[in-house]
């Protein structure tokens, strides 16, 4: 057996376990907990300023349906900075050096990145859970239903996908950057305050943007999106650049 297969082996059998240490060290503390409450707070946040689901009579059924979903996918900018924070959090307690010295970068890169995937999923299904499950409430009962119907949960799956997507480049963004606050500005304030109004109002621009990437990818429904697919590509190669920006970064800093 070949050293290069070996090492292999040996990468491969230690994923499990990195990525454990990476999800305990993520849940951790009570800084979490804020994260999954911005998960709910955020589209909550948007919802009001966009006057649903006070406005959702002047709505039929399917139109608040879309509405929701179109909302629920502001939780990318969370599963972003959700991402970033796995490295981020570490850089800023001075623990990041210890674990590349003791474990090895490329070890450490594939971990993070691969929490980074699961942690997005779950910042996903915990906001529409939560703040889907509390604004499902003050609806009427025959957008409840419409929404807990099976063609509206087809949305589901893009705005996961979104989530999961944002917090991969959200850890890219971590590895460049390395500052706590600047990157959370970069994460989760410039999404939410410059790039979701260049959405509403030049959205052909803001298609090719990393959140309009991804606002493709959950269909919102906005005029001049990608469609999913496109969507998907542009996005895939936001993370290809950022990827390899942060692969340079680990290579080329000293920790």
């Amino acid at each position: 057996m070949t050293k290069e297969v070996v090492a292999t082996k040996d990468r491969v059998a230690w994923l499990p376990t990195g990525l454990r240490t990476e999800l305990l060290r993520y849940f951790s503390g009570y800084s979490v907990v804020g994260i999954l409450a911005f998960s709910a707070l955020v589209p909550w946040f948007v919802a009001n300023f966009l006057g649903w689901p006070g406005n959702s009579g002047g709505l039929s059924a399917a139109q608040n349906v879309q509405v929701f979903w179109a909302l629920a996918a502001s939780i990318a900018p969370v599963a972003t900075f959700a991402g970033s924070y796995l490295v981020t959090r570490e850089s800023y307690y001075g623990t990041l050096r210890r674990s590349i010295v003791t474990t090895g970068p490329r070890q450490v890169l594939r971990a993070k990145y691969v929490a980074a995937l699961v942690i997005g999923l779950a910042t996903a299904i915990t906001g529409v859970v939560v703040w889907g499950g509390s604004v499902a409430l003050s609806l009427p009962p025959e957008v409840r239903g419409a929404l807990l119907s099976a063609e509206s949960w087809r949305e589901l799956p893009g705005v996961v996908m979104a989530s999961a997507l944002g917090s991969v480049w959200g850890c890219s963004l971590g590895w460049i950057i390395r500052h706590y606050y600047a990157t959370t500005i970069l994460t989760l304030l410039i999404p939410l305050a410059v790039e979701l109004p260049l959405l509403l109002s030049s959205s052909e621009v803001a298609r090719w943007l990393p959140s309009g990437a991804l606002a493709g990818i959950a269909s919102l429904p906005f005029e001049g999106l990608l469609e999913p697919v496109p969507a998907f590509l542009v996005s895939c190669g936001w993370l290809t650049v950022a990827g390899a920006g942060a692969v340079w970064t680990v290579k080329g800093r000293e920790f």
